[in-house]
Order: C-alpha cells, then structure tokens, then sequence
C-alpha cells in the first residue's frame, strides 16, 4: 500500500504539468497560471513531497519485503529524478535574461513592433562574411524558426515553443562582410536566457552551413 501510495505522488507533479500545458494551450488558463503557478510552484512542490512519500514507503517496505522494498527504492530514485529536473527548470526559468537581442548593437535589422533597445550576447558575434540567401533560410529552420519572410538580403522567421508556446521573432540581415541576426521574445517575463540561446543557434547554424 506504501509503495502504490509513493507511485501515486511520483506520477502527481509531471501528470499536472502535463495538465497545465494543455490548459494553457487550449487557452482555458493563462501563461502565468499554467506555468507559473501550476508547474513551478504546485507540481513543484508535488514533486518534492513525492520524495518524501517514497522515502517513508521505502522505510516501510523494507521491513515488509525484499521485493517490495526494491520497489519502493526504484520508485524513490525515479522521484528525486522528477523533483530534481522541476527544481532545475524552476531555477533557469527564474533567470531574466534579455528579450531583444542582436549581434549590431549600433545598427539592430528591423522586427516591427520590437519594444528594445537590443543588446548582446555574451560570446555571440556576426560573422563576417555575407552568407547566401539559402544558407540564411536554412539557419533559420536549423534553429527552429518557421520562415515569415525572405528577400535577397533579409529573412525571418517565428518560433513557437512546443510546451507553453512562448513565442520568438528573428530576422538574418546580410550585407556585405557581414551578417547579423536579431531575436525578440513576444511576452515580458523571465525566460532562463533563451533569447541568447537561440540568437547562438542562428549563429552557430550560419557558420555550419557555409
């Protein structure tokens, strides 16, 4: 009965994430509720008491069988799994990292309706070449994007994510001895940095694809 109890609270925390998701993408609650406070704080907070359960379980099952004691441990290990990854995500997820990012500071290429002011990436540069218009194309998709838009010297492209749907714009510019890229998050909140981890993606898909 202990272990089935300790398999029942392991299984809470990622079952209501799951929930929280398909909430918020058939628009029946918001991004805050959804992820927020569904998945980092309550299923969160699941997923630590779950441990909890399976340690007592473990305890109690032990005296009680061999068989189910190993039971009881295996199930222990996958718990401190689960609250170790939500204790991980929870912790990147609270980093406010930058939502509009570009390697021109100077001279940013142009997404409609960027709030700004852009800034940099640590470690991300333009390369200094002038890329073909399918090799830009063929980043762009590399890093995720769908492609919006293309001309000869510019393409760009929208990032939805697949879990909460957080979406992203980014433009390639080329011009000669050089091409840049811009990436602008479409919501105000923090992020864990993945504006800067994805204008990386442009980048390194860039230089791959020369």
């Amino acid at each position: 009965m202990a272990v089935r109890a300790a398999m029942v609270a392991t299984l809470a925390g990622p079952l209501l994430a799951i929930v929280a998701v398909l909430l918020v993408g058939a628009d029946a609650v918001s991004l805050e509720t959804g992820l927020d406070l569904l998945t980092l704080k309550v299923a969160l907070a699941l997923s630590v008491l779950a441990v909890v359960v399976a340690l007592v379980a473990m305890v109690i099952a032990f005296r009680t069988s061999p068989r189910l004691g190993v039971m009881a441990l295996a199930t222990l290990v996958v718990a401190v799994g689960i609250s170790g990854a939500f204790l991980w995500r929870a912790q990147v997820m609270a980093i406010a990292g930058p939502l509009d990012v570009t390697t021109d500071l100077a001279d940013p290429p142009t997404i409609a309706n960027a709030a700004g002011p852009s800034v940099a990436c640590p470690g991300v540069s333009a390369p200094m070449t002038q890329f073909a218009q399918g090799t830009a194309g063929w980043a762009m998709q590399q890093a995720g994007f769908r492609i919006t838009g293309a001309s000869l010297f510019q393409i760009r492209g929208e990032r939805t994510g697949a879990v909460f749907g957080l979406t992203h714009e980014a433009v390639i510019r080329i011009r000669p001895g050089q091409t840049d890229v811009r990436v602008v998050a479409r919501y105000d909140r923090a992020d864990g940095g993945e504006n800067c981890r994805l204008a990386t993606k442009l980048v390194d898909a860039l230089q791959a694809g020369r």
